[in-house]
C-alpha cells in the first residue's frame, strides 16, 4: 500500500498543516520547535462541531 504524499499547507499565524492518511497533523512554527497537534478524525469532527456552534451563536 502506497503511503499518501504529505503536502504542508500554511493556514495563517505560524500554523501548517499535513495529513498523513488517518491524522490531520497541525505544527506551529514560531512558538517552539516541539509544538505539534494531532487531530485523529473524531477530534476534528468536534472541533467542526465547535465551529458551527460559535457561527450559529455570532
Amino acid at each position: 500500500m502506497n503511503e499518501p504524499k504529505k503536502v504542508e499547507t500554511y493556514l495563517g499565524d505560524g500554523v501548517y498543516a499535513t495529513f498523513d492518511g488517518y491524522n490531520i497533523w497541525l505544527d506551529l512554527r514560531g512558538q517552539d520547535d516541539f509544538t505539534r497537534i494531532a487531530l485523529e478524525p473524531a477530534v476534528l469532527d468536534a472541533l467542526n462541531q465547535f465551529r458551527d456552534e460559535i457561527k450559529e451563536n455570532s
